[in-house]
């Protein structure tokens, strides 16, 4: 320590005492005030000071204004003691800890009561209000300082303040001054710097122009909504959200999805908009990106003090910087793909993860891998969120293509894309096939390649596809572009194949995704043995180079480092080198890993006929041998039959009756997978009248495997699948009118309406989901359905203001809302919800006669005092941090029937909750509401939900309830 700090240390701990003993030197209280006012009675003496005790401080020093009050007509006097009155009751108890926290300066306390959202105070009447602000809270300084026990605990607080003075300044002397401050401020350059670009797949025909800014290629991804909700809840279901939206709502969070779903590109987004300090759940976290494949050949995943190092950072943190943010809840550790560990390294994996979140509770963590990589339940206990990465929908597609085209035409200024764009977009519109390869972000990038490249010419299936877009990268990018031997080199396609493959089937072999370059170029100088033709045009080295700068399909994220540009080119390559070298067997041992998924289905469609019955068979035997893979290597086996161009009849047969096996569905899980099959399950699901007689009487599996059924045929998504999925149109059972009203999105909106819609009643409870144009264009055949959730940036749309009969509303992701007053066209509408509308103004909804109210991750602090004037609410359902601090303080017209607090509000006390006799259900988040309410219960509740708490054990509630 030097000597400057030591001198600080002592002065500001001679300047803390001397400030405290001047105070309690003091008789009887701190001497700020000449004549003070009792806030209660004389017999009473509270510990703190609460809503009676300041209103009636208030009352008294209004009375002592004199002339600067009496200058007011009586109305605004009165409003200024009201609004001064709210403003405390806003703030919380005042106790001896909430002046500590002001410092015991009635100034620094005056300073946080600003005066309530529409108190309606003219210039004059807020010069006084200020003034009462001021001397409420001197008075209640000098009273709280005059408390018997006052002394005791400003001793307590001066020596916790001293320690924490004293590390403070020693972590400043260990970090050279302010160099933490300074170095977070480069950190988050070099972050914003190198997470601002994104690569698009089919816009690299040179290495100046291989990145696009990620804010112009980026397109919001949905994910499964997994928001646990009461079932007494009027209405609620999780439903699908944006991703940054529903990542944001939580601390950890478990994301899953399939290859090229765009996981790795949404964790560079969250690093980004981390970095840059964006508002939102990110603003003020540091983010630390660390992409598991880089690890698998170390000898163990790296501590938060090698994070930077581990990532490829070329920056030095001051010593503690890390494990400083771990510690405080500032880092958001980003763990990207668990799927691209070794399924031998998994365990270590999850250990290290356990061990950071018991280090490091508060930090925040997102970790993404595909579906299958590990079990549902993984991390549950560890307090994740899991969710699952969707499909783009036809308007995700056509976003994501307009946005590759505008990142083409910077690309080539002088061609005319035009006719490109508006033919692929008719084309995914008109073709199943096409619509169905396009659903993700790598798929839709490809076929945008592709069309440009074909002159709107494209290919059917998708191992056409693949083959198209290596032709397009390896050989015809340079021929037409007159570019050749650049690096001394020039290899034929099928020269460079060879080569890329074999690296490919290397890297797969052995649990890999990247390799280091110098391990590589040894590796091709043993290939180019049997490529003598090659070799004599040079080197290794020179013929590795030319396969990474022109082939399209390598990258060296850091210096040293060789990656696929995806992993499905790499599973692909390494598949066709799979079944040249005849490891049929090797295909068929590693089917059980999921890493190994795609290389089996693409080892199908690059096979010859005989090849792929031998695949086939293979699965179907080791299914019946590895326990606990049985459902996964036959559905493997199912799916790869759509890979298949040619096969033996008799193998055919043997699939599909071991997938009716597996059949009917009973969980959504379930009927994804079995959706990824094709057509072929559509001729294996059972209707209605079978499921109900499969389930034996029991009402509850059989709504399950409903639900689960129609949930495969949608996935599935072709003409033949609506078919199936309306002889459901009129089960009236929650989770079947729930998924009917999901899959929706998955199908042409004018088709499904016909063929579900207009005849089916969804229920008593259910909403109908709406995402795009064309299914608001469909609304007004829709009267009967009263229950509607609408998603996107659509604002208030005037088809759904003329469905005169809604009853119930919920926007989501709409940032188009600040003015909700045509909502007033509905006059029937008893519920509505928001979920992720920043810009809501509640005043717009006090003339309406809800009775339920929802806000679902809302903006911080957003002001509810409108809400005071829903004479008719008996419902509230909270997922942000509200102005109040405890329940009592909520402008409520009345006590509630229902009150839902989610992740955002968990950091709202119960204190008041007691009082409400009517309380019915209630749903809380967090330990902090459940210790409450092991002290306090409401009288009349009958249903309780606890979230995000684990660990607790219900019994002990039930044991402190009344």
């Amino acid at each position: 320590m030097t000597g400057f700090e030591t001198v600080l240390l002592r002065v500001a701990g001679t300047a803390a005492s001397a400030l405290v003993k001047s105070l309690l030197g003091r008789a009887p209280g701190a001497g700020l005030v000449a004549d003070p006012v009792r806030p209660a009675a004389r017999w009473s003496r509270p510990e703190e000071l609460g809503e009676p005790e300041v209103r009636r401080l208030t009352r008294v020093l209004a009375a002592r204004l004199g002339e600067d009050s009496n200058r007011l007509p009586q109305h605004e006097r009165l409003a200024v003691i009201d609004a001064v009155g709210d403003a405390f009751a806003a703030l919380g108890m005042l106790d001896a800890e909430a002046l500590f926290a002001a410092d015991l300066d009635p100034t620094a306390l005056a300073a946080l009561l600003l005066p309530p959202r529409g108190a309606g105070l003219d210039e004059a009447a807020e010069a006084v209000y200020r003034h009462m602000v001021s001397l409420c809270c001197a008075h209640a300084v000098e009273y709280i300082t005059t408390l018997p026990g006052f002394g005791a605990r400003s001793d307590v607080e001066l020596i916790r303040r001293t320690g924490e003075l004293q590390r403070a300044v020693e972590r400043m002397a260990a970090r050279n001054g302010g160099a933490a401050h300074a170095f977070e401020e480069k950190y988050a350059q070099y972050v914003a710097q190198a997470h601002s670009r994104l690569q698009l797949f089919g816009l690299t025909t040179d290495r100046a122009r291989q990145e696009w800014p990620l804010d112009l290629a980026y397109i919001s991804l949905t994910v499964s909504g997994e928001q646990q909700l009461m079932p007494g809840e009027p209405g609620m279901h999780p439903s699908p959200v944006r991703a940054e939206h529903a990542l944001g709502s939580a601390d950890r969070v478990l994301l899953r999805g399939p290859a090229g779903s765009g996981k790795s590109t949404l964790m560079q987004w969250l690093a980004l908009n981390a970095a840059r300090q964006a508002e939102g759940p990110w603003a003020m976290c540091v983010p630390f990106v660390l992409r598991l494949r880089a690890f698998t050949t170390a000898e163990a995943l790296p501590l938060p003090e090698e994070f930077l190092r581990a990532s490829g950072v070329p920056l030095s943190a001051p010593a503690g910087w890390t494990e400083d943010l771990m510690l405080n809840g500032r880092a958001l550790v980003l763990v990207d793909g668990v799927d691209e560990v070794p399924q031998r390294l998994r365990t270590r994996t999850e250990a290290w993860l356990r061990s950071l979140i018991a280090a490091f509770p508060k930090a925040r963590y997102v970790v993404t891998t595909r579906p299958s990589a590990v079990p549902e339940d993984w991390l549950a206990g560890q307090g994740f969120t899991p969710h699952s990465l969707l499909p783009m929908e036809l308007d995700d597609i056509r976003a994501f293509v307009s946005h590759w085209h505008r990142a083409a035409r910077a690309e080539c200024p002088g061609e005319d894309l035009d006719a490109y764009e508006a033919s692929l977009l008719e084309a995914v519109s008109a073709r199943r096939d096409l619509a169905r390869l396009a659903t993700n972000p790598l798929m839709c990038a490809l076929l945008c390649a592709l069309n440009r490249d074909r002159r709107m010419h494209l290919p059917r299936a998708r191992k056409e596809l693949y083959d198209a877009a290596l032709d397009m990268l390896l050989i015809r990018r340079d021929t037409e572009r007159e570019i050749s031997g650049v690096e001394g080199v020039y290899l034929t396609r099928d020269e460079q194949i060879a080569l890329l493959q074999r690296f490919a089937y290397w890297l797969i072999r052995n649990g890999q995704v990247e390799a280091d370059r110098d391990e590589a170029v040894e590796m091709v100088a043993e290939w180019l043995n049997s490529m003598p033709q090659v070799a004599a045009q040079g080197g290794a080295a020179q013929v590795f180079t030319h396969l990474l700068i022109r082939s399209g399909l390598l990258l060296e994220p850091v210096p040293g480092s060789v990656v696929f540009v995806h992993r499905t080119f790499q599973d692909y390559l390494g598949a066709k080198a799979a079944v040249e070298s005849r490891d049929f067997g090797v295909l068929v041992k590693n089917a059980h890993d999921d890493t190994w998924d795609d290389v089996v289905r693409m080892a199908v469609g690059h096979a010859r006929h005989e090849e792929r019955t031998r695949i086939l068979r293979g699965l179907l035997k080791r299914a019946d041998r590895v326990k606990g893979a049985h459902n996964r290597l036959v559905l493997l086996a199912a799916t790869c039959l759509e890979h298949a161009p040619e096969l033996d009849p008799s193998i055919h047969s043997d699939v599909r009756s071991r997938t009716a096996e597996l059949l009917p569905p009973f969980t959504l899980t379930e009927a994804d997978e079995l959706g990824k099959v094709g057509e072929l399950v559509l001729d294996l699901l059972q209707g209605p009248a079978e499921l109900d007689e499969l389930a034996g009487g029991d009402a509850h599996m059989s709504e399950a495997a409903a639900a689960a059924t129609i949930r495969t045929a949608a996935v599935v998504g072709t003409p033949r699948a609506l078919e199936f999925v309306s002889k459901f149109r009129n089960d009236l059972r929650f989770e079947v009118c729930h998924e009917l009203s999901g899959s929706w999105r998955r199908f042409d909106a004018e088709a499904y309406t016909d063929a579900v819609l207009t005849d089916g009643a969804l229920g008593p409870v259910v909403f109908l989901q709406v995402h795009t144009a064309d299914q608001l264009a469909q609304l007004p055949r829709l009267r009967h359905l009263t229950r509607i959730r609408l998603e996107g940036k659509h604002g208030i749309p005037t088809g759904l203001l003329d469905h005169e009969g809604l009853e119930e509303l919920f926007l989501a992701s709409n940032p188009m809302l600040d003015d909700l007053s045509p909502l007033s066209a509905l006059p029937g509408l008893r519920m509505l919800g928001f979920d992720a509308c920043s810009a809501v103004d509640l005043r717009g909804v006090r003339d309406l006669p809800l009775e339920t109210l929802y806000l679902y991750r809302m903006p911080d602090g957003l002001d509810l005092t409108p809400i005071a004037e829903l004479g008719r609410l008996s419902h509230l359902g909270l997922d942000f941090a509200p102005q109040a601090a405890c329940v009592e303080d909520l402008p409520l017209p009345a006590p509630l029937a229902g009150l839902g607090l989610y992740a955002g509000a968990r950091h709202l006390s119960l204190r008041g909750i007691e009082a409400w006799n009517g309380l019915e259900w209630l749903t809380v988040s967090g330990p902090a509401q459940a210790t409450e309410l092991a002290r306090i219960r409401p009288p009349g509740l009958r249903t309780l939900q606890l979230l995000n708490h684990p660990s607790l054990d219900p019994a002990s509630l039930a044991r402190h309830g009344s």
